[in-house]
């Protein structure tokens, strides 16, 4: 899947088929490029991809 087709109420796991290995990558993305700390629980906790959006979003605000 190419990043332009990735929607905000697509989910992590059961639309994009995130592992475990690939969330620990995003997480590490994320804090390198936002400057974010995330942990796997959020990605539990907001399961969208607007759901994250929008708690980065909290958390950078």
């Amino acid at each position: 899947m190419e990043a332009d087709e990735i929607k905000n109420e697509d989910n992590f796991k059961s639309d994009l088929g995130l592992s475990s290995f690939d969330t620990v990558c995003m997480i590490s993305d994320i804090k390198s490029t936002l400057g974010v700390e995330l942990v796997a629980a959020d990605f539990v906790k907001h399961k969208t991809v607007g759901a994250m959006a929008d708690y980065i979003a909290s958390l950078t605000a």
